[in-house]
């Protein structure tokens, strides 16, 4: 079932233009950065949400969000979510990935391990894949099981900016 009265807005940051989508339970989309704003309204037209220009309805969101991606503030972990249209499988899956701490990286395998289902890690890449609310939801903190980096963003499309949000962490953490 889709929530209704959603609704997406868009903002830039200093990754690119990125679009938000809520429902009055907590956002229900987040996409990775974009080059620009024209990207950024060509992905939100996949979605089923209204417009809005008015940016303080997302104005909580998009402050932590900017603070993040400009490395004054790590924890997104208070941002509401709305994950009610998720398989349970996937909400336990972003659930333990919501708990992997900033700056650190944990393997496919310990996401299937603490989500209760040792044997599924390649279960856990599609949750992974099918994680709508990228950055608030970390999936670029799992990686394969020698430490490479995985797919992230469609596939490998986007492994720079994995790249790039682990040394955003990385760099926070020696400097706090």
């Amino acid at each position: 079932m889709i929530p209704t009265n959603l609704i997406n807005t868009k903002f830039e940051s200093i990754f690119g233009w990125i679009a938000l989508e809520k429902s009055e339970k907590g956002i229900t989309r987040c996409s990775l950065p974009q080059i620009d704003q024209d990207n950024c309204i060509e992905e939100t037209r996949k979605w089923n949400s209204e417009n809005t220009i008015e940016t303080a309805l997302f104005a909580e969101e998009i402050k932590k969000l900017n603070d993040y991606l400009e490395g004054r503030n790590y924890s997104l972990s208070d941002i509401s979510l709305d994950i009610s249209r998720a398989p349970k499988f996937y909400n336990n899956v972003w659930e333990v990935c919501r708990s992997i701490p900033i700056g650190k990286t944990r393997s496919y395998k310990w996401v299937a391990e603490e989500s209760g289902s040792p044997k599924a890690a390649r279960a856990v890449g599609q949750a992974m894949a099918n994680n709508k609310i990228t950055l608030i939801i970390p999936c670029h903190r799992v990686v394969g099981s020698d430490g490479t980096l995985t797919g992230f963003g469609k596939g490998k499309t986007r492994l720079d900016l994995k790249l790039d949000l682990l040394k955003l962490e990385a760099d926070y953490l020696l400097e706090h």
